[in-house]
């Protein structure tokens, strides 16, 4: 009895000792910022001084009754449309590569090369295709059709275009991977019994690829909006400022530019707190609707 005793002593030591490396991970690098973060958001806490004082709701009250606020969180919103676009194609992209044809492995590389590539290069890359004197796309719309093109860099509408079409090209191939790992665990019998039963490709598509492939759609477009919501990188890169009129900034931005250009940086940590509030409601949504469309299997 007391062996049994020790033993199960011994194993819940171990147990703590293999998960206390993550564990304190997790209360360094996400708890103890986390709550720095809360605190300093009721704070005037400027970079430039040492010196907080205690100011309750006012950072709140502030930036919602800030217009760049409201329109840096509606540009935040624009940034959601890629998810759809980049999640349809590459899907389809990963059906068309879990054929056994020729080559197919190179085009996963080929597709896969914009995700790893530096943002810095692309960005330079996309200002040359997308320049509106000199720029291909513009070059092309003139001699194919004799139509002059937008200013993708100076119109705050075409410039968020520009960036929803960079981030819909750039996450084609990484959720391709997903989406073709997922094909792979698909069982052959299901599709065996389909035909069998007589059942198109299409109905195929619908009644057996579609649910078997719901978690994993699930599991990206949550990954998708929580990335798409932290736009900050292609604004900074594309534009001055946010852009015309404030027209391209997203609220990381807005974060970024008030924590460390205006050094208000209490008050950058209370967009940050409520920012971070209404990711994880609308994370806690899917996930709850998720139930209605999601297989989970037998």
């Amino acid at each position: 009895m007391l062996k049994k005793r020790k033993k199960r002593n011994d194993e819940r030591i171990y147990g703590v000792l293999f998960i206390a490396p993550a564990m304190l991970q997790f209360l360094v690098f996400f708890l103890v910022p986390l709550g720095l973060c809360i605190y300093a958001s009721f704070t005037n806490w400027n970079t430039l001084s040492a010196h907080k004082t205690f100011v309750g709701l006012k950072n709140y009250i502030s930036l919602l009754q800030d217009d760049k606020f409201w329109k840096a969180l509606m540009n935040t919103v624009y940034m959601l449309i890629p998810i759809p676009v980049y999640l349809i194609l590459s899907m389809l992209f990963a059906m068309a590569c879990n054929k056994k044809v020729p080559g197919n492995k190179v085009f996963r590389v080929i597709y896969y090369l914009p995700y790893i590539s530096s943002i810095v290069a692309l960005v330079i890359i996309w200002k040359w295709i997308f320049n509106p004197e000199f720029g291909l796309i513009n070059s092309m719309l003139r001699s194919w059709f004799g139509m002059k093109g937008p200013n993708w860099l100076n119109d705050p509408v075409w410039t968020k275009r520009m960036i929803v079409i960079m981030i819909s090209w750039k996450l084609i191939g990484i959720t391709a991977i997903y989406y073709l790992a997922a094909l792979k665990n698909i069982p052959n019998t299901y599709y065996e019994a389909a035909r069998v039963d007589g059942a198109s490709s299409f109905k195929q598509f619908i009644k057996i690829t579609l649910p078997m492939l719901s978690p994993t759609t699930l599991y990206l477009s949550i990954v998708g909006i929580i990335g798409s919501l932290q736009t900050f990188l292609e604004v900074q890169l594309f534009t001055t400022d946010g852009g015309r009129g404030y027209g391209v900034a997203t609220v990381i931005y807005y974060t970024w530019q008030r924590a460390f250009k205006f050094n208000q940086m209490g008050y950058a940590c209370a967009v940050a707190t409520l920012f971070s509030l209404l990711i994880l409601i609308i994370t806690g949504i899917q996930l709850k609707v998720s139930g209605k469309w999601v297989y989970e299997g037998e």
